[in-house]
């Protein structure tokens, strides 16, 4: 699992690129810096395939062993084998195949995780970002199903992504996609609320939720660009 990240290119200081990093955790003084070879929001099985094709090697760091003995708890290899063949059809029209079994999936894997102790809560922050394309799909299909309560559990699934890539991944380039999408979710919600028969309340709750995920997408976009990013709106 590595340290740091680049976040953006800014262009060229006395001809070199210059790249933004920022560190993922503390880091302590002395400490190696580690980089990913591979885009983090892939699933084990793929990553490690990739790295072992390319470099040569099977990848043992942090991040894949615990997701390792996560994925192969007894109560998730089906849940694994159905998501790695729904990750396996990247091309959309495929992916629209999956969507029966996608609207079952990911309810399921969520609900595994919380009924299996097996799997801590940092493991299941990295197979979410693993399977993180799928989780997108998922939430955005249910925008079209024009069902508030699938609306309300997508942004709930959507926020836990979102607290997967804050300690993991934060403010890659799928985590703003992340936050777009769940102030999206919040937005639908709350003109829903406006509209309803007593709109007081709940278009109270539900303009905290807009204001919430609005302050979390300036927070990433000023981790992902610093001084950059200051001129947001």
């Amino acid at each position: 699992s590595p340290k740091s990240k680049g976040t953006s290119e800014i262009g060229d200081i006395e001809g070199s690129e210059v790249m933004i990093v920022h560190a993922n955790s503390n880091i302590p003084k002395g400490t190696e810096i580690t980089w990913s070879y591979l885009p983090p929001c892939t699933p084990l099985a793929e990553r490690r395939q990739n790295l072992l094709s390319k470099y040569g090697f099977t990848c043992q760091c942090m991040r894949c062993v615990k997701e390792e003995m996560a994925l192969n708890v007894a109560e998730f290899k089906e849940l694994r084998t159905l998501a790695d063949s729904c990750w396996s059809s990247c091309d959309e029209n495929q992916r629209n195949q999956w969507s029966a079994t996608m609207k079952d999936l990911i309810p399921s894997i969520e609900k595994t995780f919380a009924s299996t102790k097996e799997i801590s809560n940092e493991s299941q922050r990295y197979i979410r970002i693993g399977y993180s394309a799928l989780y997108m799909d998922y939430c955005n299909m249910t925008i079209s199903f024009n069902d508030e309560d699938k609306i309300d559990e997508a942004l709930k699934l959507g926020t836990q992504l979102h607290f997967s890539f804050v300690t993991c991944n934060n403010a890659s380039t799928e985590h703003l996609s992340i936050i777009h999408l769940c102030y999206d979710l919040s937005s639908i919600l709350h003109t829903r609320a406006m509209k309803g028969s007593s709109p007081g309340a709940a278009t109270a709750k539900t303009m905290t939720k807009v204001r919430f995920w609005t302050e979390q997408l300036k927070k990433a976009i000023m981790t992902r660009y610093g001084e950059l990013g200051e001129d947001i709106e």
